[in-house]
């Protein structure tokens, strides 16, 4: 049944579910969010399909494919976090089903259903499928280049296979999707991919090894050879795939080079070689960064992260027939986990686009397991199910102490860790029953209302403690006030004020040189508005305060003390009085 004609059906229901359930409920988070919401609002209202901007300046962050799909999305649907966020939903409902079919083709029907099934209802996985962001695009088109190098090399079983698309057109198509990827991230959706199929081929095209003695240590070095690097590197037509990603991907980069060429020093200098050599924005971590990251951002199905390597390892060292397939997955993860290692700059997104491979590896072994066919201890199972039940638990014990200290009153939080840990008891006791089947599947329904409880429940509810509404009002109202925001800044304000906010950071000297002869509206927090001096603190009296959602602070408006907004407040203390 898991891997019959109605598993593609049911794997695109449990997605849609687990993307789409209240995916507006939520305002946009602070900060990205609003940041690429705001840059498609912008760039709409301005009629400019080419050069991204928000809050009224060149956006270099990014490239263009997120913001013509939220463009897309408002035209049709009107301007909302739904909107926003509606092709990050539905591109991995997609790139579910991809990964459904790339496993049918590498391994079999029931590890791709296993493999599918986790993808959908993995942490990480499902946040990028539920935010404005283009980390949902950047997994999607990956998933789309790797699918269309599984399709085109064919049978995977075939010992005679090279292990290639043939005919020229595959090729182009295959490097048109990685130009679809440049065009969602940048240079990485081409480098990364090409450098995950090179590793493979290197792999897969080398001879049999007879090095004996001490040469066999030598075995690892043997697919960077030279001239068997060289050959591969050949072997793989170059110039005809970098003009085929080039023909999707280049003549939007030539356009806004011509139009704003300040976005291609910012995207190309700071956003690439900047975060590759230095931890930007205080982004960094240790050499186990992405392990730990993973290990989180792939629960509930990381627990079986430890039978998987034992399995996988066994059927490679057997050669079994599935051990191509196994290869290519270890090498998409491998490569890009490496390189992200190795580049200074750390978040644990950067790596969600091996999940797919990490989902089928997982796929495979699972489907084994319920066939019986491993040969790695079933006990490595019944630990995975036991730590599902040990971080139900820390959920249960541990969440309304640690919310207490930062959102007061939200205790009922705790209810998202019921579903790891019922998940965790069922599998235990079915496959004490000798039903691992039912088993897994009890626990794949766990591992849907986790999601749903992290990201359909608990979000909306946090969403509620963002308070400032009333400055967001003001802002949206202002008229032609010039808006400023001293030493704090969120992306959100420019989003819901629907208003550049001038950004002003340093000392109360700058400030007065930025509002000098103007009647400025000045959004702050409380600690930077009580160190300004009486003199400017009288000029610009508070108008509106609300708490900092997540900080242990207050925002505050100042206007001019003879403005509209300083009387009304004025006559509202006195009442108060």
């Amino acid at each position: 049944m898991m891997g019959g004609r109605l598993a593609p059906w049911l794997l695109a229901s449990v997605a849609a579910i687990a993307f789409f359930t209240n995916l507006g409920g939520a305002r946009l988070w602070d900060r990205d969010e609003p940041r690429n919401a705001g840059c498609a609002v912008e760039m709409l209202e301005a009629n400019d399909w080419v050069t991204p901007r928000f809050n009224a300046e060149v956006r270099s962050h990014k490239p263009v494919l997120l913001y013509w799909l939220m463009m897309s999305s408002y035209a049709v649907l009107g301007v909302s976090e739904f909107s926003a966020r509606f092709f990050s939903a539905a591109l991995s409902v997609v790139g579910v089903l991809l990964t459904y079919d790339m496993g049918r083709r590498l391994f079999n029907s029931q590890a791709a259903f296993w493999g599918a099934l986790a993808l959908a209802t993995s942490l990480m996985f499902a946040m990028a499928a539920r935010i404005a962001t283009p980390d949902a695009l950047l997994i999607f088109t990956v998933t789309l280049t790797m699918w269309v190098y599984v399709w085109g090399v064919g049978d995977w079983s075939d010992p005679e296979s090279k292990f290639y698309p043939e005919p020229w057109w595959k090729l182009a198509f295959l490097y048109g999707a990685m130009g679809l990827a440049m065009l969602a991230k940048g240079p990485i959706g081409l480098v990364l991919p090409t450098a995950i199929i090179g590793m493979f081929l290197l792999i897969q095209r080398l001879p049999e090894n007879t090095a004996t003695g001490w040469r066999r240590w030598l075995t690892p070095l043997r697919p960077f050879a030279p001239l068997h690097f060289l050959k591969t590197v050949w072997f793989m037509q170059p110039l005809l795939a970098l003009a085929a990603a080039l023909a999707v991907a280049l003549p939007w980069y030539l356009w806004v080079a011509v139009r704003e060429f300040e976005w291609i020093r910012g995207f190309f200098w700071e956003h690439n070689v900047g975060r590759a050599t230095a931890a930007m924005e205080g982004h960094q971590g240790p050499v186990i960064f992405y392990v730990v990251a993973i290990c989180i951002g792939f629960f509930p199905w990381s627990i079986f992260f430890m039978e998987t390597i034992l399995d996988a390892a066994g059927q490679i060292r057997r050669r079994a027939q599935e051990t191509p397939g196994l290869i290519f997955l270890a090498c998409w993860c491998g490569v890009w986990i490496t390189l992200f290692t190795i580049a200074k700059t750390k978040l644990p997104s950067y790596v969600t686009p091996c999940y797919p491979a990490l989902a089928l590896l997982v796929g495979a072994t699972l489907s084994r397991f319920v066939s019986g066919e491993t040969q790695v201890s079933r006990n490595w199972n019944l630990a995975g199910f036991a730590i599902s039940i040990v971080v139900g638990l820390a959920f249960l014990i541990g969440a309304p102490l640690a919310l207490g200290q930062v959102i007061p009153g939200e205790a009922i939080l705790a209810v998202v860790g019921i579903a790891p840990l019922v998940g965790g008891v069922a599998a235990i006791y079915f496959s004490r029953r000798n039903q691992p089947g039912v088993g897994l599947g009890v626990y794949g329904g766990a591992s849907l209302a986790f999601v749903l409880l992290i990201f359909a429940f608990a979000a909306q509810r946090v969403d509620q403690h963002q308070r400032n509404e009333a400055i967001i009002a003001i802002l949206r109202d202002s008229g032609d006030d010039e808006l400023f925001a001293y030493n704090a800044l969120e992306p959100s304000w420019i989003f819901y004020g629907g208003r550049p906010i001038q950004k002003i950071n340093g000392d109360e000297q700058l400030l007065k040189e930025s509002i000098a002869g103007g009647a400025p509206l000045i959004v702050t927090t409380r600690v930077q508005y009580d160190q300004l001096s009486t003199e400017t603190r009288e000029r610009l009296p508070v108008v509106e305060s609300v708490p900092y959602f997540l900080r242990k602070q207050e925002l505050v408006v100042a206007a001019p003390r003879e403005s509209p907004l300083a009387r009304m407040a004025a006559l509202r203390n006195s009442e108060s009085r």
